[in-house]
C-alpha cells in the first residue's frame, strides 16, 4: 500500500513539472507578479508606518508611494541591465580567449606528463555562454513585462474581496478567526522573508560594487546586479558571486594581487552580511538545507532555465511558510530545513 502512495505522489510531481515546464510561459510572470505584489505591499506597509507628529500616511497614499517606488526601481534595473549586459556581452570572447591563454601557459610550466585538452578545461566555463544566458533571462522577463503588471493588477484588485469570500465560505466566526489567524501569520512571514532579504541582496550588491570600482574591475555595475540576484540563492549564489568577478579579474590585471584582494575582500562580504546581518535579522528559522537547494536548483533549471534557478529558493522558502503553520504538513519543512529548528 506504501509503495503505491510513494508512486502515486512521484507520479504527481513529475506530472506537475512537465506541466511547469510546458505552461513556463504563463507561470514564469505569475510567480514573478506575486513576488512583485508582495514588495509593493511590503513596501506600502513601510511608508504607512511613517508619520509626522500624529499626522499618518494614508493606505491609499501609502500604496500610491509604493508603486512609483517599484516603477522606478524596475526602470533604473532594466536601464542598468541593457548598457552592462550589450558591453560585456561584446567584451565576453576576448577574456574567453585571454583566459585559455592565461591556462595554457600555466600548463606549460607545470611538471605534466600529458597537457589537458584547453578546448575540453573550457568546454563547461564559457564566458560569453554565462552573458548570453543572462542577457536571455533578462529578455525573458522583459518580454512579459505587459503581463506582469497585468498580474499584479489583478491581484490588488483581489486582495480586497478576500475577507467577503472567506466569511461566506467559513461562516462560523470561531473558526473564520483562527483561519485568518494563520492566513494573517503566513503573510506577514512572507513579507518579512522578502523585505529582509531584498535588504540583504542590496547591501550585498553596493559593496560588491564598492569593492570592484576601488579595484578598478571592469563592469563594476553588472557584476553588482548580478550579485543582487545570486543574493537570493544562499551558499550556490554567493559562491557565484565571488568566483566570476574574481577570475575576470585575474583575467584584466594578469597579476595574483588585485585577484587576491578581489577574492578576500568579496568573500568577506558575503561571509559578514550572510553570516552575521542575515541571522540576525531573519533569524534561522527556515533555513533550508544545502542539499535541498542544489537539488531544486538543478530540477528548477531543469524546468524554467537561469529564471528557475533565481526564483526557486523564494518560492521554496514562501512554501516552507506556509507548510510549517499547519501540523500535517510540518514534518516536510523539518526535513527540508538544514538542523530541524522551524518556528
Amino acid at each position: 500500500m506504501q509503495v503505491l502512495i510513494y508512486s502515486l505522489v512521484f507520479g504527481m510531481l513529475v506530472l506537475g513539472g512537465y506541466i511547469l515546464f510546458l505552461g513556463k510561459a504563463f507561470f514564469i510572470p505569475l510567480v514573478i507578479s506575486i513576488v512583485v505584489w508582495y514588495l509593493i505591499n511590503t513596501l506600502a506597509g513601510e511608508y504607512a508606518k511613517l508619520k509626522a507628529g500624529k499626522l499618518r500616511i494614508p493606505r491609499w497614499a501609502a500604496l500610491s508611494l509604493s508603486l512609483i517606488t517599484m516603477a522606478g526601481v524596475v526602470w533604473f534595473f532594466v536601464v542598468l541591465v541593457n548598457t552592462n549586459t550589450s558591453a560585456v556581452k561584446e567584451a565576453a570572447p576576448l577574456y574567453q580567449v585571454k583566459l585559455k591563454s592565461m591556462i595554457k601557459s600555466t600548463l606549460s610550466k607545470l611538471p605534466l606528463t600529458e597537457t589537458p585538452s584547453i578546448e575540453k578545461l573550457f568546454e563547461s566555463l564559457d564566458v560569453g555562454t554565462l552573458f548570453s544566458s543572462v542577457a536571455g533571462m533578462v529578455t525573458t522577463v522583459a518580454g512579459s513585462a505587459g503581463m506582469i503588471v497585468i498580474y499584479v493588477l489583478l491581484l490588488m484588485l483581489e486582495a480586497h474581496t478576500f475577507d467577503s469570500k472567506l466569511q461566506v465560505l467559513v461562516p462560523d466566526k470561531s473558526r473564520y478567526d483562527d483561519i485568518r489567524s494563520v492566513m494573517n501569520n503566513i503573510d506577514q512571514d512572507i513579507k518579512t522573508y522578502i523585505k529582509i532579504k531584498s535588504v540583504i541582496s542590496l547591501l550585498t550588491g553596493v559593496f560588491t560594487y564598492v569593492v570592484l570600482a576601488i579595484m578598478g574591475v571592469d563592469f563594476a555595475v553588472f557584476w553588482s546586479l548580478l550579485t543582487f540576484l545570486l543574493t537570493y540563492i544562499p551558499t550556490i549564489g554567493a559562491i557565484t558571486s565571488v568566483v566570476f568577478p574574481a577570475v575576470l579579474t585575474l583575467v584584466q590585471f594578469d597579476t595574483l594581487v588585485p585577484f587576491a584582494l578581489v577574492t578576500s575582500l568579496l568573500t568577506g562580504v558575503h561571509l559578514v552580511i550572510g553570516n552575521v546581518l542575515e541571522p540576525k535579522m531573519m533569524g534561522k528559522s527556515l533555513n533550508l538545507s544545502p542539499l535541498v537547494i542544489i537539488v531544486s536548483l538543478t530540477i528548477w533549471g531543469h524546468i524554467w532555465g537561469i529564471t528557475g534557478m533565481l526564483l526557486c529558493v523564494p518560492i521554496m522558502v514562501i512554501t516552507s511558510i506556509v507548510m510549517s503553520k499547519f501540523p500535517s504538513t510540518r514534518p516536510i519543512v523539518i526535513m527540508l530545513s538544514e538542523d530541524g529548528k522551524i518556528k
